[in-house]
C-alpha cells in the first residue's frame, strides 16, 4: 500500500471508531506531519528510527510532543491490528516527561459574578429577552452539570429528565451516562422554553444548535462584560464544576463518573488544585503560616 493509502485507512479507521471530530483533525494533523517528515527525509512511514529527529525538529512544547506520541502510537496500533506491522519498540517507550498544566477554574465567587451577568447585561438593556434566558440557561447547564461544550450542543429536550434533574448525555466513545443538575439550571431552562417551540435544549435565534464555536465567543462576551479573566473558556465551567465538588467533600470516583472520564487519573489532576486551594486558605487563615 501507498503511504496516502495508509493514511487514508487511518482516517475512516478513527471515524468508524467514533473518536471525537477534534481527536480525529488532530491525531490526522500528528500523523500527516510524520508522513511529511518522512518524505522529505526520504525514509520509510512505517520506519520509526528517526523518530527522535522528527520529535527533535517539531519545535513545539512537550505536552504537544506527548499528542504526537499518542497520534502515532494509535496509528500504529492500527497498522498492527489490520495489516500486521508490528508496533516498533523505540515508540512504546518514548515520553516527553512534562508537568500536569493544571485547569484553569472559577472562585465560587467569581462563578456566581458570571452567573448573574445575563441579568445584569438584559437589564442595563444589551441582551434581547431571548438571548437573556438562552446565555442564562447555558451558563446554569454548563455549571450545573459539568458537560463538555461538544456534548451541551447536542442535547435536545428528549435528552433531560425533568422531574429528576437528569441529563442523559452522549460522551465520548459515544458512552452515555446520565448528569444530575441544579434547580438553578432547571428554572433557566424551564424559562427559555415556556417562551420557544424548539427540540433543541441550547437554540440560536433560529432554534437551531449552537457550534462550539459559537459557545466560546458567548462565554467570551460574558467574561468581558463581568471583568473576568478573558483566558478563561466554556471548558473552565466544567473544571470549576468538578474542583467545587471536591473542595466540598465529593468522593474523587463520583466527579469520575459526573465528567465520564475512562481513567481515574484524568479526574485526580482536581486532586491538585484542590491542594493548591487548601495551601491558600491555609497561609490567609492560619496565624502561623
Amino acid at each position: 500500500m501507498t503511504d496516502s493509502a495508509y493514511l487514508e485507512a487511518f482516517q475512516n479507521y478513527l471515524k468508524q471508531r467514533a473518536y471525537s471530530p477534534y481527536t480525529q483533525r488532530d491525531y490526522m494533523r500528528s500523523v500527516n506531519a510524520w508522513a511529511t517528515f518522512t518524505q522529505d527525509q526520504a525514509c520509510d512511514l512505517l520506519d520509526t528510527k528517526s523518530l527522535g529527529l522528527f520529535l527533535q525538529q517539531r519545535k513545539v512544547n512537550k505536552r504537544t510532543l506527548n499528542h504526537d506520541l499518542s497520534a502515532l502510537r494509535t496509528f500504529f496500533h492500527f497498522l498492527e491490528q489490520h495489516y500486521h506491522h508490528k508496533m516498533p519498540q523505540n515508540l512504546k517507550e518514548m515520553s516527553p516527561k512534562f508537568e500536569p498544566k493544571l485547569p484553569q477554574f472559577f472562585t465560587l465567587e467569581q462563578m456566581n459574578t458570571l452567573l448573574a451577568t445575563p441579568d445584569q447585561l438584559f437589564e442595563a438593556g444589551k441582551l434581547t429577552e431571548f438571548f437573556w434566558r438562552r446565555d442564562k440557561a447555558l451558563l446554569e447547564l454548563l455549571y450545573g452539570s459539568g458537560v463538555r461544550v461538544g456534548e451541551l450542543v447536542t442535547l435536545r429536550m428528549e435528552h433531560v429528565l425533568w422531574d429528576q434533574r437528569l441529563l442523559r448525555v452522549l460522551g465520548k466513545g459515544r458512552k452515555e451516562r446520565m448528569i444530575p443538575f441544579g434547580k438553578p439550571a432547571l428554572e433557566a431552562l424551564q424559562a427559555l422554553h415556556a417562551r420557544i417551540n424548539t427540540e433543541v435544549l441550547i437554540p440560536n435565534r433560529s432554534g437551531e444548535p449552537l457550534t462550539t464555536r459559537s459557545v466560546q465567543l458567548l462565554i467570551k462576551k460574558h467574561l468581558l462584560a463581568a471583568h473576568l479573566p478573558l483566558t478563561m473558556t466554556p471548558h473552565s465551567c466544567r473544571h470549576s464544576y468538578a474542583t467545587h465538588l471536591l473542595q466540598n467533600g465529593a468522593d474523587l470516583r463520583v466527579v469520575q463518573a459526573l465528567l465520564g472520564h475512562a481513567s481515574l487519573s484524568t479526574t485526580q489532576i482536581y486532586t491538585h488544585v484542590n491542594i493548591q486551594f487548601l495551601q491558600k486558605v491555609y497561609h490567609k487563615a492560619h496565624p502561623q503560616h
